[in-house]
């Protein structure tokens, strides 16, 4: 867990992640700010009073145990709606159930063993060690991967692609835009893939000289994910791909 001066680090990370965020073309509206609070435990207006370079207090950026146990408790809900009973939540873990109300009212801090099986439980790695520099920093990740890919097949030549994880994961806002500029690499495919070869031998396609030269550009691991999405896109995907 960070320290008790943790919180300045914590506003100098997001500030970082604004900046870069501004410099690619976007604003902070980019994030979904629900869901960062799903993965985090941090209340939307704490985050954006970070973001502005607000004063916060400890407890609203590293919550305490009983806090965090509580919002999983009240968010992470069984598949009927309802949330888990004392009970279920402690035979679950092990322990017994004043020991889950014990940790609840914060007359009693969890071992290592049993934050380990309550984050399992309510599916929900790191909840309870990771602090809230790197908990934040872990959730908007996959927004400023969506960012910086955007901007680079939106630029006309690619001289890097990160295909890490899924490219709705993130911010739907700037999947949207990802989707729409993946589209424009994937017709530019698709029509150098149908085009006929000139008869004479003579100049290819320039669409398709740039598409090849954009591909060469590549790292050699980022290349085999690209075009495994070409060749899908195009139907020349192979059956044990």
């Amino acid at each position: 867990m960070e320290s008790t001066t943790g919180v300045e680090d914590v506003a100098a990370a997001l500030a970082s992640i604004k900046a870069e965020l501004e410099e690619l073309g976007h604003t902070i509206e980019v994030i979904n700010f629900d869901r960062l609070t799903d993965e985090t435990g941090i209340a939307e207006a704490t985050v954006r009073k970070l973001f502005a370079g607000d004063s916060v207090s400890l407890d609203e950026v590293d919550l305490p145990f009983k806090d965090r146990l509580r919002f999983l408790l009240d968010t992470r809900l069984k598949e009927n709606g309802r949330k888990h009973t004392f009970q279920e939540v402690a035979d679950a873990v092990g322990v017994a159930k004043s020991t889950i109300t014990n940790l609840l009212n914060g007359s009693r801090n969890p071992g290592f063993d049993v934050s380990k099986d309550l984050a399992e439980f309510f599916d929900a790695p790191g909840f309870f060690t990771l602090g809230p520099k790197t908990a934040l920093l872990t959730a908007l990740e996959p927004v400023l991967e969506q960012a910086r890919l955007i901007a680079e097949l939106k630029g006309r030549r690619v001289e890097r692609v990160a295909l890490r994880g899924s490219v709705s994961a993130g911010s739907d806002q700037l999947s949207r835009q990802l989707q729409a500029a993946i589209h424009q690499v994937v017709e530019t495919a698709q029509r150098a893939s149908q085009a006929p070869a000139a008869a004479d031998g003579g100049d290819e396609d320039p669409e398709l000289s740039e598409l090849a030269a954009t591909m060469r550009s590549l790292p050699a691991k980022h290349r085999r994910s690209v075009m495994g999405i070409l060749r899908s896109a195009v139907g020349l995907a192979k059956h044990d791909d």
